[in-house]
């Protein structure tokens, strides 16, 4: 994306790699990530997972917005975690595309996010 995005940034999530249709990014969970339970909050995996979601759908001059995104959440992780985020498209037709998100720990999947974007025309 051509803008900085000041959340991600914020969160501290880095950028591993992006290309068309692909994104994987990862994000060392901090103290500052853990909910009340001692778990990582679920809206740090969400953003996680969304932030490369974005990133996939939005390569080169592309511009897209999401209009419907879950995720499921499946294992708990906690501070020192090291979390990665892996975006794919999976459908990328005239004016949406559904993009799946797998975020790991080591090679265990701890949550599945599924995002469709609708593509802005670029006269607007």
């Amino acid at each position: 994306m051509k803008e900085s995005d000041h959340f991600r940034e914020l969160l501290e999530i880095k950028v591993l790699e992006i290309r068309d249709g692909y994104a994987k990014m990862s994000l060392k969970i901090r103290k500052e990530h853990i909910n009340i339970a001692g778990f990582t909050h679920g809206g740090v995996l969400f953003s996680l997972a969304d932030c490369a979601f974005a990133e996939a759908v939005n390569f080169g001059d592309r511009q897209a917005v999401a209009v419907q995104v879950s995720i499921n959440y499946l294992r708990p992780t906690s501070e020192g975690d090291v979390l990665t985020a892996e975006a794919r498209t999976v459908s990328d037709g005239k004016t949406l595309a559904l993009c799946s998100v797998v975020v790991k720990k080591e090679e265990k999947d701890v949550a599945m996010f599924s995002g469709l974007a609708y593509k802005v025309r670029s006269d607007k």
